[in-house]
């Protein structure tokens, strides 16, 4: 089992970019200056010979004002790049403590009421049914923060034959299990088998999360799209389709970025803690393959497409499957 710890935490960017951009400003800085110095030079006798040095400096010193300039550019871009990623770390941090105190705290109060009240056989059973509940979101943080740390720039070195047709249909079956959803709340549209060469439980783990993604933010009703098939290119398409509560474009930019999550940390209404579509795409990355996400706005919906090659062969198209075999 990888360390969480070690690996989960973002990669940090290199001292050396910063020290380097910094003595490169101190150096143009300076030099800046001894130019600056020379074309102060007054006296007369010299005037004549300093006028093509004076030229060249001008020109010199342009260029390096202009390299100052992009310098000082890049080091506010880094800053603010460190600020954004802190933020979202300090949201993580606030997520995944709410996400774990909370199922924790429910279960001490079931227990302790089981232990020291005489309850009816259906209070128990209701108690033990909500129990159940918060274990599974408990243990669904516990995965995301593993997972994160799992699949980190880890890629598929011995990729071996697997039905992702055959695997997206159970992972439908798991989140409408989970989510206690009804059967028509998904819709599959592709082939009964699609075989391709991947990492089974990697493969899954991204489904499940984008699956869970387009559930927890739907609406009331949820109506999720899942589609897969092949262009003949050797490359598998799956898609997933929500008519929830959309995004802008702004947004489509960071959704896959670690911990990004949108909306104020104290204002949300979903659980979570910003690492599901970020799992996503390090599995995809891990097998080569891309994943982006397309929304026309908010309250309109989103869909996200995983690309991933390898495909060994494909059969007839069918719809949903009335049966789902465990793989």
């Amino acid at each position: 089992m990888p360390v969480a710890g070690s690996q989960l935490s973002a990669t940090k960017r290199p001292k050396w970019h910063y020290i380097t951009v910094g003595v490169l400003l101190i150096v143009v800085a300076v030099t800046l200056t001894v130019a600056w110095q020379i074309m102060g030079v007054s006296d007369a006798s010299r005037a004549k010979e300093m006028s093509t040095l004076r030229w060249v400096v001008y020109f010199l010193g342009t260029v390096l004002f202009l390299l100052l300039i992009g310098g000082l550019v890049v080091i506010v871009t880094l800053l603010v790049r460190e600020v954004r990623l802190n933020e979202r770390q300090s949201n993580f941090v606030s997520a995944v403590t709410h996400e774990l105190k909370t199922p924790v705290a429910s279960l001490k109060l079931y227990l302790d009421t089981l232990q020291m009240r005489d309850l009816p056989e259906s209070r128990r059973i209701d108690f033990y049914r909500t129990m159940r509940e918060d274990l599974d979101r408990l243990n669904s943080t516990i995965n995301n923060v593993l997972n994160a740390a799992m699949y980190t720039d880890r890629p598929v070195v011995d990729p071996q034959p697997l039905d992702l047709a055959r695997l997206v249909r159970r992972a439908m079956d798991l989140t409408r299990t989970r989510h206690q959803l009804p059967r028509e709340s998904f819709a599959y549209v592709g082939p009964e088998t699609l075989r391709l060469r991947g990492d089974a439980q990697a493969l899954e783990t991204a489904v499940l999360n984008l699956l869970d993604n387009a559930v927890k933010y739907s609406r009331e009703k949820v109506e999720v799209e899942v589609e897969i098939g092949t262009d003949g290119d050797g490359q598998a398409h799956l898609r997933v389709k929500d008519h929830g509560i959309g995004m802008s474009r702004a947004h489509l930019r960071f959704i896959f970025n670690r911990f990004y999550r949108i909306g104020a940390e104290v204002r949300r209404s979903h659980t979570g803690t910003g690492l599901g579509l970020f799992i996503v795409k390090a599995v995809v990355k891990g097998h080569k393959g891309t994943v982006t996400a397309e929304s026309p706005g908010p309250d309109r919906g989103s869909t996200f497409t995983v690309t991933l090659p390898g495909v060994i062969e494909t059969t007839a198209e069918s719809g949903a499957p009335d049966e789902e075999v465990a793989g």
